[in-house]
């Protein structure tokens, strides 16, 4: 499993889509958060948004991401085979 750390919302997100399997998880991080407010989004893998992330952009929970804190995110990235920073 991969796993993208996306933190800015203005990246090219189709290409992004093109490298993800289903298998790998997309994080939203940091300003990237922003892109919960999208109905959809390109990927066919998971996508989770940091919690603490949504909170200091006071947004709210999206159904059709799951959130996750600090400490699942530590173990997210000890499970990933790689973690990618995706700007």
């Amino acid at each position: 499993m991969l796993l993208f750390n996306l933190i800015n919302p203005a990246a090219d997100l189709t290409e992004l889509a093109q490298l993800c399997t289903p298998a790998d998880t997309v994080l939203l991080r940091q300003d990237a958060v922003y892109l919960v407010l999208q109905p959809s989004l390109p990927f066919t893998c998971t996508v989770l948004a940091l919690s603490s992330d949504l909170a200091w952009r006071n947004l709210a929970k999206p159904a059709h991401i799951q959130l996750i804190n600090a400490q699942e995110w530590v173990q997210l990235t000890a499970a990933a085979n790689k973690s990618i920073l995706w700007r």
